[in-house]
């Protein structure tokens, strides 16, 4: 079955002062019809840039230097100024990182999402308006409060909701939702989150998660890609990761995770810190703070290799890494 999204060898370059900086590296990623895909890695991983790319737009000094984006079988860096703007939000919607303080706080909710629609060819008031109440209420808010209120009105995990109803107005065929959950508190973010799981289900649209929280990896997704340095370092199903990780930056991410079951004690962050990308280390860019590197490693850089069952991983030490 061919994927609703395929980027191939990407890499997203920003000329400045230092240098050359490459915030997404030769990454490549699949995401098929109906699933959802998290893509997890630290902050400065390069998963924000990709996630623009994907709508080709990588705001300046960046710019994509070379690379493929499929989508449902369109070339998306050939797309015209028209079809770019066409395929914006009616093919691939985007929930940006506290995406609840984007709105326009003079405009009521309605008119936000008139004006979107409007600007995507959706002239009818009363269409658009029966479309979004459909839409609040599949995000648990009431249309008849919500509609007429301001942003200020509601509180951050009422505005996070907004959003995402906005995002699915025109119906998009992805989702791409970057921290979804970031600046909420535990309860509303886990509200959130079964709200997505609802919605997923409901229109069996794909989304692309992109996170840094393992426990919201276990919550929602079918697929995890993991993210450093620009390189997509290893991609498999919510078990695999969680309980046969191949990579050593997987393994450091999950035993990194708090939890509120188990030892804390067993718990312990990745040494070290993600490399300078304008200077980036030879070889691999995780061996600094491997426990696996060997000579091989600081010297030739590991490509994604598939290890079976649609499993890749980027190590040349796979085979003994373990949990």
């Amino acid at each position: 079955m061919k994927p609703l999204l395929s980027v191939r060898d990407l890499t997203v370059e920003f000329e400045l002062t230092r240098g050359i900086l490459k915030a997404v590296n030769g990454a490549s990623l699949e995401v098929h019809k109906g699933e959802v895909m998290a893509l997890v890695g630290e902050s400065g991983s390069g998963k924000t840039t990709f996630a623009f790319s994907i709508l080709n737009l990588v705001p300046p000094p960046g710019r994509i230097t070379s690379g493929k984006i499929i989508f449902d079988g369109r070339d998306v860096l050939s797309l015209s100024e028209e079809e770019l703007r066409k395929y914006r939000w009616k093919e691939v919607a985007m929930v940006f990182q506290a995406a609840q303080n984007a709105m326009n706080p003079v405009m009521r909710i309605a008119d936000q999402m008139l004006d979107t629609a409007q600007a995507h060819g959706k002239t009818s008031r009363g269409e658009v308006l029966e479309r979004a109440s459909e839409l609040l209420r599949m995000v648990h808010l009431e249309p008849s409060q919500v509609l007429h209120a301001y942003p200020h009105e509601l509180s951050g995990g009422m505005r996070q909701r907004v959003i995402i109803a906005l995002s699915l107005l025109l119906d998009p065929k992805m989702l791409i939702l970057d921290e979804p959950t970031t600046a909420l508190d535990v309860v509303t973010q886990a509200y959130i989150l079964d709200i997505l799981a609802e919605i997923r289900q409901k229109l069996g649209l794909a989304m692309l998660l992109l996170t840094h929280d393992m426990s919201i990896v276990a919550k929602v997704a079918d697929r995890v890609a993991v993210m450093y340095a620009g390189k997509v370092v290893e991609v498999g199903n919510i078990e695999e990761i969680f309980y046969d990780a191949k990579h050593p930056y997987t393994v450091g991410l999950i035993k990194a995770a708090p939890s509120l079951i188990g030892d804390i004690a067993d718990k312990r962050p990745i040494p070290g810190s993600p490399p300078d990308l304008i200077n980036p280390p030879p070889g691999c860019p995780f061996h600094p703070r491997c426990d696996y590197a060997t000579d091989r490693c600081r010297e030739e850089v590991p490509v994604l290799t598939p290890i079976g069952d649609g499993r890749v991983v980027a190590c040349h030490n796979w085979q003994q890494v373990h949990l």
